[in-house]
């Protein structure tokens, strides 16, 4: 699953939180599927129902949401975005929440069968989509809340492919 673990080290990357306490992000595969054509082609598809939990977070959600959404953008773009991403949240204080994140992937295998040989060659393929033309390959994230009267600094991180 290595999308999976490509997100995972994405968000500990991008997240303040999470590069001082990586232990507080916790990964899930629920219900995973495969889907393949039967026959002597075993090439197949893994659908990943992946749960990414963060304990103990505070500050604006957008710490976690947008550095989530560049990296699906850039490796999972054919999502529904109506549904691409789920959540839940459950509010330990005025300022602290566990957060929740629901977000199905897909990963190919090419698996070429050698008959001749007995030998069997899988690959993951992990294709990139490039959405823009933005040079920039290190982002500063600055949030704004109502009680604000300029953004903050909140994060800061290298681009998924950077």
């Amino acid at each position: 699953m290595i999308k999976l673990q490509s997100l995972r080290k994405h968000l500990l990357a991008s997240i303040p939180a999470l590069r001082k306490d990586p232990d507080r992000l916790l990964t899930f595969i629920e219900r995973g599927a495969i889907q393949f054509a039967r026959g002597q082609h075993l090439s197949h598809q893994y659908r990943v129902p992946a749960r990414i939990v963060i304990t103990d977070l505070g500050g604006s959600t957008d710490v976690v949401m947008i550095p989530l959404l560049q990296w699906l953008s850039h490796y999972q773009p054919d999502l529904d975005a109506n549904e691409a991403v789920r959540f839940d949240a459950e509010l330990l204080a005025n300022d602290r929440w566990d957060l929740a994140i629901e977000v199905t992937l897909t990963e190919r295998v090419v698996a070429k069968v050698n008959c001749d040989e007995g030998k069997i060659e899988s690959e993951h393929r992990m294709p990139e989509f490039p959405i823009d033309t933005c040079p920039a390959k290190h982002w500063m994230l600055y949030v704004k809340s109502p009680s604000d009267t300029d953004h903050q600094l909140a994060s800061e991180w290298d681009s998924p492919n950077g």
